[in-house]
């Protein structure tokens, strides 16, 4: 005799159950990468906006702006280490300075909230050259993390001249 079966066996429901897992464990690791990119793409951007600025700045000033505390660099190799970016130096509520992404957006975007937490990353601005040279500048991008925790052993870090020649670690 011969019975028809109106369900699923458990041995197929086991199987459609991995596949769902397979395909959302690609589309999340998909989607993070997408997110990543566009953090990136988005800092590159705030980054030649700065650079622009910085032509209006020094038409303003007579000098560049450069972040308190920046140091120089001499070439490319060492572009990366000009400046370390950061949000506040400790915290606002508590009489902490700012840090050199707020001081960025005070003087270049008059206060403007430009580099924000969503983008994902901190900026600086050093000077690029020969210490006995005419300077120039280099603004500098290090991707965020959370103060109170462990930074990420090497995050992206990626630098840019003020004549678009970029640097960037290898976790970029």
């Amino acid at each position: 005799m011969i019975t028809k079966s109106s369900g699923f066996s458990l041995i197929e429901l086991l199987v459609v159950v991995a596949i769902i897992g397979i395909l959302s464990a690609i589309g999340t690791l998909t989607y993070q990468g997408y997110v990543s990119a566009t953090k990136k793409k988005s800092t590159e951007n705030v980054m030649q906006q700065i650079a622009l600025l910085q032509t209006e700045y020094l038409s303003n000033t007579g000098d560049y702006f450069y972040s308190d505390g920046a140091g120089t660099a001499s070439s490319d190799a060492d572009a990366l280490d000009a400046c370390t970016p950061t949000t506040y130096s400790s915290y606002p509520d508590e009489g902490g300075t700012e840090g050199t992404s707020e001081e960025l957006e005070e003087k270049m975007f008059d206060g403007g909230d430009i580099v924000t937490k969503e983008m994902g990353y901190w900026i600086c601005v050093a000077k690029y050259g020969e210490p006995d040279e005419e300077t120039s500048f280099i603004i500098v991008a290090e991707e965020a993390h959370d103060d109170s925790a462990v930074p990420p052993p090497t995050p992206c870090k990626m630098s840019m001249t003020a004549n678009i020649n970029w640097v960037r670690n290898e976790n970029c």
